[in-house]
Formats: C-alpha cells, sequence, structure tokens
C-alpha cells in the first residue's frame, strides 16, 4: 500500500503568490496602508514621489490681471530594500519523529504534505518582521531583519524638528521622561495640541502607538471609568479617543519604541514591486541533495510624503 495523498493540494504557482501577498500584507500597518490605497506597486529600486503644493489668494475682481501666490513642487524619494529568506529542510530528519506517519513510501516527498502548513508560518514570521521593519527599520545598521529600509520612525527621527519639512515634535519642551497610565491621556492631549490645522477633522486622522503603549492607554480608560468602548476594539487595539476623537491604533511595529505618531494615513506610504519573476516565494525538491529548499525573495520599502504634517511624540 502507497501513502495516498490524494486528498492533498500541490504546491502551486498561485499558492505561492497567495503566500508571498500574505507575508507582505497581512501584518496590521501594511493592511491598513494597503486598505488606505497607500501601497506602490512596480518599485525596482526607488521612486519618486512628486509633491505639489499651490496658493490661493482671494483678490478684489478688476480688469487688470494681478499675479499672486506660488505653485511649488517638490520630491520626496521612495526606496525599496531587497530581501530574501532561504533554508534548507532535510527529510531524513522527520523519520525518527513523529512526522514520519506524513512522509511518502521511499526517499520521494510530496510537496504538498508539509509545505502548506510549512509555508503559512513562514508567512506569519515574516509579516510579524516586516511589520516591525515598517516602523524601526534603519538601513544604517538595524537589528535582525530590520536594516534592509528605513522605516516611518527612522525617516521621522531623522530629519529631527524644527527645520523646513521637519516633522512637529510631540513631546513639547521635553515635559515627559515616561509614558505611564497616569500620563498617557496628558501625552495625547498634547500631542492634539500640536497637530496642524489643516489636517484636522480629515476621515484618515490617526494617532498610532506600539500595543504596549497602549496597553497603558486602556489603563488609563479603565481607571477614569470611561468604560463606553466596545470590548472588540480594545481587542483589535482600535479605539477612538474621548479627549481628540482621532482614532487610535495600537500596532506591535512600534513596541519597545516609546513613540506616537499623529498624522493622516494618506501620508504614509509603502513601495514592492510585485510585478517581477525576482518576488517569489516556493519550495524547491533538490533530487540530488534529497532535500526541500526554501526560497523567497521581494522588495519593500516606506516614504512620508509631507513629514510637516505629522507629530512624532519621542521622550
Amino acid at each position: 500500500m502507497a501513502f495516498d495523498v490524494t486528498g492533498l493540494t500541490n504546491y502551486t504557482k498561485e499558492e505561492s503568490l497567495n503566500l508571498l501577498t500574505k507575508a507582505m500584507f497581512t501584518a496590521k500597518t501594511a493592511r491598513l496602508l494597503q486598505g488606505a490605497g497607500q501601497v506602490l506597486p512596480g518599485i525596482k529600486s526607488a521612486e519618486i514621489l512628486p509633491l505639489l503644493f499651490s496658493d490661493v489668494y482671494f483678490q478684489s475682481d478688476s480688469c487688470s490681471y494681478q499675479t499672486s501666490g506660488n505653485t511649488t513642487l517638490s520630491k520626496r524619494t521612495l526606496t525599496v530594500g531587497k530581501v530574501k529568506v532561504q533554508e534548507t529542510l532535510c527529510p531524513k530528519d522527520l523519520e525518527t519523529k513523529y512526522t514520519q506517519k506524513a512522509l511518502a513510501a521511499g526517499e520521494a516527498i510530496d510537496m504538498g504534505v508539509f509545505t502548506e502548513q510549512i509555508g503559512a508560518e513562514k508567512a506569519a514570521k515574516m509579516a510579524e518582521a516586516i511589520e516591525t521593519s515598517i516602523w524601526q527599520g534603519d538601513t544604517t545598521g538595524g537589528v535582525g531583519n530590520n536594516g534592509f529600509w528605513d522605516g516611518f520612525l527612522t525617516i521621522l527621527g531623522d530629519l529631527g524638528f524644527g527645520g523646513a519639512g521637519d516633522p512637529i515634535k510631540g513631546n513639547v519642551a521635553n515635559a515627559y521622561a515616561s509614558i505611564t497610565a497616569s500620563n498617557i491621556d496628558d501625552i495625547i492631549t498634547t500631542i492634539y495640541s500640536v497637530i496642524p490645522a489643516e489636517v484636522l477633522g480629515k476621515p484618515d486622522l490617526m494617532i498610532a502607538m506600539g500595543t504596549d503603549t497602549f496597553r497603558l492607554y486602556r489603563q488609563w480608560l479603565v481607571t477614569s471609568n470611561l468604560f463606553h468602548y466596545p470590548a472588540n476594539e480594545i481587542a483589535e487595539m482600535e479605539i477612538v479617543d474621548p479627549i481628540s476623537g482621532i482614532k487610535i491604533y495600537g500596532l506591535h511595529g512600534m513596541n519597545g519604541t516609546n513613540k506616537i505618531v499623529a498624522g493622516l494615513w494618506s501620508n504614509f506610504f509603502l513601495g514592492t514591486d510585485m510585478m517581477n519573476e525576482e518576488e517569489e516565494f516556493e519550495f524547491i525538491f533538490n533530487p540530488f541533495e534529497r532535500r526541500v529548499q526554501f526560497h523567497t525573495a521581494f522588495k519593500y520599502g516606506c516614504q512620508v510624503a509631507y513629514p510637516e504634517q505629522v507629530v512624532l511624540f519621542t521622550l
């Protein structure tokens, strides 16, 4: 009797694309930006974000033509990092374990036995690493998988405060040395007070923080007896702040940073390729080494179009 695998789906190119998409866009920040239409595909190395700003001045109507105002063209560059993940899996290592029951007879290995589960696990772990890199990635020496492109916090932090085109300082006069459940409401009030007036009331205005900071925020809600929020919102780490009326997001990618960002989702961009055969997610059986080789490669990058419209709180 042979091992019957007719009920298993073989690893296909379509499934490969699905897993690659899951790896790149199921992380919460990526999912939110994709939903907001802020993903730029087809970037091989770098792409210019053209920026347009134009003044409008009302004038008294007369027969004479009087020019006023300026239209300014500027740009920011979104550069993607090229990343790969590779691993070799030897079926022989499974023979003495409980997994031997899933091996085909002889030395042949059916690609559908393990690749679906392993692929899903790889995609989930890649999504976690991408989520962190979206915010904390640093090409000058990031930690672990975070050094292939600059994340949003790195981009904003490198600009500093006080200059033209710089983000707005959220920790006004360095008034806060820590974030606690006792002062987080004051911190959010301070952040709200310096958000540019022109972005207030926009439907995609948000405040983003790590889930660790969001937990402190929830403690403040409980202490203040503000139990008006639905439980599912807290579970999803999203809630409309009763102080500012702005939606607050708890994001794993910002964990451990003690930083808070306020701005428009439409101001944040993700860049990738997804139109190139270089972007792959696949398992290949090497008949000479009798091993399964996992390989994935993709391109990813971040950019903020108008940093001067973003409030960055740091300690």
